[in-house]
């Protein structure tokens, strides 16, 4: 059985389709275009007409791709910047008018269980309690919990896209401008308790890929040498100082960079680097499977 699932983000667009054979998901093509869906967000409250119109660009691409493989069962989720966004239902049923799929807007507690369940699928080995974390363009989740359950989680309104066009406005950004976002990030997390029992962490999502393929310097991104790799928190203060060091033109020829990313990626690596540090991290597993995975996984438990 062939299943599609489809993860519109503040940031990225995100398609999966893979096949089911009773018992495992083998992936037949993975995409992800950077749509930033979120542009301006803060400022409009609305969706961006530009930004509306890649979304479609690229919906309609992978409408094709779908139907190449004759995929019957199309899964749907968006999150932060629909969520957020006055016209964010509105522009959902555009998308089904045109295109007919049926995208259904999620909480932010929604998006950590989904995500979560992803993650205990893919580190089943992981028998200890672990932090799931996993940063996106419009928000961030934090998860505590084990193979078998959730212990607490929490949705914060921290984003690679958004905090960057909220404190930076510089290029490269300044050191005054992370430390401000850094600040707000650890007043933010005085929510979220985390048990002393909770030292091993895993990282989802654009950020924490871009900076493991970053690291290895690839030339092409490959995702089965990036999921359930390490990154090391001095790793991830390097990183960050090498992106700090540089405006984005420069930024845009590093290998394993995606340029489209080039202009979010110190803030993604600070927004790491503050959670590492809140959460008293010295590395985290690293992984390629996220929310669109765990739509899949959600789907079979409850339809299998």
């Amino acid at each position: 059985m062939k299943i599609a699932s489809l993860d519109l983000g503040t940031n990225s667009l995100i398609l999966v389709v893979a096949e089911w054979d009773g018992t495992t998901f083998t992936p037949l093509f993975e995409d992800v275009q950077v749509v930033r869906l979120g542009q301006d967000l803060a400022k409009r409250g609305s969706l961006h007409p530009k930004a509306k119109r890649r979304c479609l660009k690229e919906l309609r691409n992978f409408s094709e791709k779908i139907d190449q493989f004759k995929v019957k069962n199309v899964l749907a989720a968006g999150t932060a910047a629909l969520r957020n966004a006055g016209d964010g239902a509105k522009f959902v049923q555009e998308i089904e008018d045109q295109l007919g799929f049926r995208f259904k807007i999620i909480s932010g507690d929604e998006e950590a269980s989904l995500t979560f369940k992803a993650i205990q699928r893919e580190f089943s080995d992981l028998a200890q309690q672990f932090i799931m974390i996993d940063i996106g363009g419009g928000s961030s989740e934090l998860v505590v919990g084990d193979g078998d359950r959730i212990l607490s989680k929490t949705s914060l309104e921290v984003g690679t896209v958004s905090f960057t066009e909220r404190f930076i406005q510089h290029d490269p950004p300044t050191t005054e401008e992370l430390h401000a976002a850094s600040s707000s990030i650890a007043e933010l997390m005085d929510h979220f308790s985390v048990s002393p029992s909770s030292s091993m962490a895993v990282g989802v999502a654009g950020t924490v890929t871009t900076l493991k393929a970053v690291d290895v310097e690839m030339d092409e991104y490959d995702p089965s040498a990036v999921h359930r790799s390490q990154l090391n928190k001095d790793d991830v203060v390097r990183l960050g100082n090498l992106f700090r060091s540089m405006p984005t033109k420069e930024r845009m020829k590093l290998k394993g960079l995606p340029p489209k990313r080039a202009d979010i990626i110190p803030m993604g690596a600070t927004i790491l680097e503050t959670f590492m540090e809140e959460l008293n991290l010295e590395s985290i597993y690293v992984s390629d499977r996220g929310l669109r995975w765990g739509l899949l996984y959600d789907w079979i438990e409850k339809n299998d």
